[in-house]
């Protein structure tokens, strides 16, 4: 994988995680979503390059770690904190530290993209309460545009999505999610 191919997984779990900062407070999540692992498949793309690995995520209230791995190069990134530090490692020979994901991704890559949407539209809803949402026959949602991300779901099963797209020209981040399983 090149090295611009390998940002663009890093770019994507940043995209993919949203533990961090300010929407801890602003979500009313269940006792049963409070502390849960995600495993699942990732594919980014900028327009021009891409790239895919596998995903596990572990929250637990606001702690969250983010494991990302690439198929063909072996190369792994974990993304880990809380709503007032957060780490990344993998991608120096040192941790790397900041406030909050979006900070990270600006400082390391340039980029400023919506990760504390994430942790909301994983879990099958927007992060604003304001945003209008598309359903589909059976009423379950297929998503939503919110901040000029269009957010589209697939597959659900026990009300939260299997499938999941996120894209914002020229940008796409897709996932589709082996397991959702609820932690002690």
């Amino acid at each position: 994988m090149s090295r611009r191919g390998g940002s663009w997984l890093l770019l994507a779990l940043f995209l993919l995680l949203a533990g961090c900062g300010r929407q801890a407070a602003r979500l009313e999540v269940g006792d049963d979503d409070r502390h849960w692992r995600l495993e699942g498949r990732l594919a980014v793309s900028d327009g021009h390059d891409g790239g895919s690995g596998t995903l596990t995520w572990e929250q637990d209230g606001v702690y969250f770690m983010v494991d990302l791995r690439a198929p063909i190069s072996g190369q792994s990134w974990r993304l880990s904190g809380d709503d007032r530090l957060c780490t990344l490692e993998g991608v120096r020979s040192y941790p790397l530290t900041a406030n909050s994901p979006e900070e990270l991704l600006q400082r390391e890559l340039g980029w400023h993209l919506p990760v504390a949407q994430l942790r909301s539209w994983l879990r099958g809803r927007p992060l604003s309460d304001d945003v209008v949402l598309d359903h589909d026959a059976a009423g379950q949602v297929s998503g939503f545009t919110e901040d000029g991300w269009i957010v589209s779901y697939r597959d659900f099963r026990e009300g939260r999505p299997l499938r999941i797209s996120a894209r914002k020209s020229p940008y796409q981040v897709r996932l589709a999610i082996k397991s959702w399983i609820a932690l002690p």
